[in-house]
């Protein structure tokens, strides 16, 4: 093994060591593989190093889903570059690192083809300071940057205020050097995105068979891949792209219907469909109903459609070429709207599932059930790397993205002493669905049983919620009053800066209780070391919502592998268990227990715990016994 801890700065624990060896293994025989290790364990630099060691002609692209995952890649390769030189970039998208964009809101909320078309416009007319972009003609006079990225590897964050006080576009300077990184750690948009993934290949300067793709937190792969597969249409986009019409001109598509016309018609019929479909949160469409719906408004046939749709594309483009010249964001509401009813009307039915969602502003929307459609391109690499503390069962994953029966799949026991950690429940809460329905008192209940445990146990503690919507009952129920000490709360329209500094002021506190939501931003990636986090409190089983697109799935998973309940049930359901319980453990000199508040955990053979009566007083007896 002394070739292949050649890069690894740290002394090796056991579970580390089995990760080099394994990756070292499988991707020097251009084998996928599939890794499940304890948060905590190490895997980022593990991974990282096996591969820098491994002599090839290929490049990493390491995938977060985070800020802060992105970070501690940068902080392992700096830690690496100490002892043998490596050179890596961390790079976000341009509404993140653009410094026009970060100052304006609506350039920020453009999407990468809307951003990549504005940001060629300005370059375009960059001739001095006042003319085009500023940040871009400070880069083009500018030196001695590409030494200060080797030598201080930054992380995108970091990039961003240094790149902000010098006057230069920090992501300019990032895709200038990226042909010469050996490591490139990016989004996961970056490679799942076609459009994007093609210039970032172009950018490093490597065919994609000579990329290895990790994939941090992968057990978020299968859900953000559905989601990129799928398209939405809301009213309100709807009306937006009839008000675009009135101001680009608003030709004809059809004898006497103009394109306002057929737009303020979509927006009616989302609407009336919302009304005819939607149960609770959302409804099935029959796949026909829309086409039908328009043929019959229209009087005309399938082929008269999709002419129409072609004349919304093509204005769509005409408005995108106008807002470039008037040096705006190219976005055309109408062109979306075009590109969203050739997605729906050409969709297979056997991958994807047409929903009306209910709400203040109802939407279409064509879901995708099958994530490896988008997953699709790991298979042209040299080889992926699929890491997480909480994959579950192996097999079932790797069955899910679509990786190739040979892939490698390696569970790494936990290097850290079981008796720093425990799971403990209790029986006489839960907030299943149908029981919160009958029994008004069961949040109240619940809300009565925090309070009892966080004021007698005075810990820093998390308090994750199965949702916004029950974490938003117990605040009706005045819980933040009735806990003794401070009481911080994850809000869902939280910037991710406002959400650093709350949680800063929590990990600097002693005995401070934090709120929040499973599957949310504290619940994955974030370190608590030491003290800054000793107890969990999981107030009740975080099932997806019984939503159509829920039943859906199930029903998908059934006919192709008859577990359709484990797949996009169970196994969601114990993952964010297993991430929220991870929050506590991150070293061997870290302690904490979690205790669930539903008597369901029972049902869970996975997940280690014991069922109590008293959860206060089994908190104060494990701290009592860990401390001796």
């Amino acid at each position: 093994m002394a070739q292949e801890q050649s890069a690894f700065p740290y002394t090796p624990r056991r579970g580390q060591l089995l990760i080099m060896q394994s990756v070292f293994e499988s991707i020097s025989n251009r084998k996928h593989i599939v890794i499940e290790s304890p948060t905590g364990s190490g895997k980022t630099v593990s991974v990282l190093s096996s591969l820098l060691d491994i002599r090839r002609d290929v490049k990493i692209l390491y995938l977060t889903r985070t800020n802060s995952q992105q970070r501690q890649v940068m902080r392992e390769l700096r830690q690496i570059n100490s002892r043998r030189k490596v050179f890596g970039i961390a790079v976000q998208g341009r509404n993140n690192s653009c410094l026009l964009a970060v100052d304006e809101p609506e350039l920020r909320s453009g999407t990468p083809e809307e951003l990549s078309a504005f940001c060629s416009r300005m370059k375009e007319l960059t001739t001095g300071p006042e003319q085009g972009c500023r940040y871009y003609y400070g880069l083009l006079n500018s030196d001695g940057l590409s030494e200060y990225m080797h030598r201080e590897l930054p992380d995108s964050e970091t990039l961003v205020s240094t790149c902000r006080n010098m006057g230069i576009c920090p992501y300019e300077l990032s895709k200038s050097l990226l042909s010469e990184a050996d490591v490139v750690t990016a989004p996961y948009i970056y490679f799942f995105n076609p459009f994007i993934r093609r210039r970032l290949l172009e950018w490093m300067s490597v065919p994609i068979e000579r990329l290895i793709v990790v994939i941090d937190e992968a057990h978020n792969l299968p859900d953000y891949l559905r989601e990129a597969e799928s398209m939405e249409l809301s009213s309100r986009s709807a009306r937006a792209a009839a008000k675009e019409a009135e101001d680009f001109q608003d030709p004809e598509i059809q004898e006497g219907l103009s394109i306002r016309d057929f737009a303020e018609m979509m927006s009616e019929i989302i609407e009336k469909m919302a009304k005819d479909y939607v149960l609770e949160e959302d409804g099935l469409v029959p796949e026909s109903a829309l086409e039908t719906e328009l043929m019959e408004e229209l009087h005309t046939s399938s082929r008269g459609i999709n002419a129409i749709i072609a004349m919304l594309i093509g204005h769509g483009e005409f408005v995108r070429d106008m807002k470039l010249k008037q040096n705006k964001l190219p976005r055309s509401y109408i062109r979306s709207l075009g590109e969203f009813l050739s997605m729906w009307m050409g969709a297979d039915g056997e991958y994807y599932i047409r929903v009306v969602n209910g709400g203040d502003n109802p939407s279409l929307e064509l879901h995708c059930l099958d994530p490896s459609i988008a997953a699709a391109p790991l298979l042209d690499t040299f080889a992926s790397i699929h890491m997480s503390g909480t994959i579950g069962n192996l097999r079932d994953y790797r069955t899910i993205i679509g990786l190739p029966e040979d892939t490698v799949l390696l569970q790494v026991p936990s290097d850290f002493p079981e008796e720093n950690r425990k799971i403990v429940y209790v029986s006489d809460l839960t907030t299943k669905h149908d029981v919160i329905s009958r029994d008004a008192g069961m949040i109240a209940s619940l809300c009565e049983r925090i309070v009892e445990i966080c004021n007698a146990v005075r810990r820093n503690t998390i308090v994750f919620f199965p949702s916004h919507a029950l974490l938003s009952s117990a605040l009706s129920l005045n819980l933040t009053s009735r806990i003794e000490g401070e009481v911080l709360i994850e809000q869902k329209e939280m910037s991710q800066q406002e959400l650093m500094l709350q949680i800063e002021k929590f990990k600097r506190s002693r005995g401070a209780v934090f709120l929040s939501v499973m599957g949310g931003r504290i619940s994955e990636g974030m370190d608590f070391p030491d003290e800054s986090l000793e107890m969990v409190i999981i107030a009740g089983i975080p099932y997806p919502r019984p939503t159509a697109k829920q039943r859906a799935l199930i029903n998908y998973y059934d006919i192709l592998y008859r577990k359709g309940w484990d797949y996009a049930v169970r196994d969601p359901a114990i993952r964010r268990l297993l991430q929220a319980s991870g929050r506590m453990i991150r070293s061997d000199r870290d302690r904490g227990i979690a205790i669930v508040l539903d008597k369901r955990l029972a049902g869970f053979r996975e997940i280690r715990a014991e069922e109590v009566s008293d959860a206060a007083k089994a908190a104060l007896e494990f701290f009592s016994s860990v401390n001796k």
